[in-house]
């Protein structure tokens, strides 16, 4: 084995180790904290679990395939990579959404994203994205015969789906998504700015003094709020202006996480699809060490989750905290046990 397939492979068993055991926390964290169970974190716990399976099935999967070529059959191959890689695309697009209706319609998102809708919208993901994986297995989409049997046992999407099936996902499930996050992306950080800039010259003008004992209007996000002291005092304001600072910049906070995600989400998957799309489109492709990090690159997304949850939400920094705890004891009480 060259130093090249030899550094490429101890890196993806090494994302392939870490990216499974952090997924794992971020599932266990929400199932076993109730006040991580909101709608928010359905998306999320939907995305870890493609990314654990990402990590846990399709990585090993592809491993063993590069060191014995045709010992799994590459529709199989690919069609988890399909499968997973499209997954987690449109979970990428259903957080980003999530937060597009809560920072654009305050008011109405408790009664447009319900866990009935949320569910609805996870359950169509997975639907549309395992019936579209397994065309290929079934002859749907797999490439003419006369490439599959010249392959030899390489599960490159180029020399084993055919390029109209190719096309269509590159492009309805891989570029639109990267551009529609980008957008609804931009979207949230000039919202969130524009938000706390508004609060900020609010603050100001009631430490000047500048508030009166009248009728204050508040405007946020296409929002009119008015708030009327009515003789309760500025400091009844003062509160009222308190609560709302703290609110916004709990939103502000996960808004930030969501960018972040969204971000290294694009920034890890985009050298991938662009060498895809040249490849479909016939170019000549690119060389092998730049291909082979734009793939490390797209299985490291599955990985980098956990450090995003635990940087930005002190929630899941302290579940994840209990958890290795909580699994420490009982990997060592045995062993005391056995010393006593």
């Amino acid at each position: 084995m060259s130093p090249e397939n030899f550094a490429t492979t101890a890196y993806m068993f090494l994302v392939s180790v870490v990216g499974s055991a952090g997924n794992v926390l971020v599932i266990l964290a929400i199932v076993h904290k109730r006040r991580l169970r909101t709608i928010p974190n359905y998306f999320l716990f939907n995305l870890a679990v493609c990314d654990l399976l990402n990590c846990s099935l399709a990585i090993p999967l592809r491993l063993v395939e590069g060191f014995q070529p045709g010992s799994i059959p590459c529709s199989v191959v690919i069609a988890l990579t399909v499968l997973f890689d499209g997954l987690s695309r449109l979970n990428i697009i259903f957080i980003s959404i999530d937060r597009f209706i809560a920072i654009k319609y305050p008011l109405g998102y408790s009664l447009s994203m319900t866990h009935k809708n949320a569910t609805a919208l996870i359950t169509s993901g997975w639907l549309i994205m395992v019936v579209f994986s397994i065309l290929p297995v079934m002859g749907v989409g797999s490439a003419p015969t006369e490439i599959l049997s010249n392959n030899q046992g390489l599960c490159f999407f180029s020399t084993n789906l055919s390029k109209a099936y190719l096309l269509v996902f590159l492009i309805a499930l891989c570029l639109l998504p990267l551009i529609l996050a980008t957008l609804i992306n931009f979207f949230l950080l000039k919202t969130s700015h524009r938000q706390m800039r508004v609060i900020h010259d609010q603050q100001a003008n009631i430490e000047s003094g500048t508030v009166e004992n009248n009728s204050l209007e508040i405007s946020a996000t296409n929002t009119n709020v008015t708030f009327s002291t009515n003789g309760e005092g500025t400091s009844s304001l003062e509160v009222r202006h308190y609560k709302r600072k703290i609110h916004a910049l709990r939103q502000r906070k996960v808004v930030k996480m969501v960018i972040i995600l969204v971000g290294l989400f694009i920034i890890l998957v985009l050298p991938i699809t662009l060498i895809d799309l040249v490849t479909a489109f016939g170019e000549s492709g690119v060389p092998p060490l730049v291909a082979k990090i734009a793939v490390s690159m797209i299985y490291t997304n599955a990985t980098v989750n956990v450090f995003v949850y635990a940087g930005f939400i002190g929630e899941f920094r302290r579940a994840f905290s209990q958890l290795i705890r909580a699994g420490r004891a009982r990997f060592v009480s045995p062993f005391q046990f056995a010393k006593c």
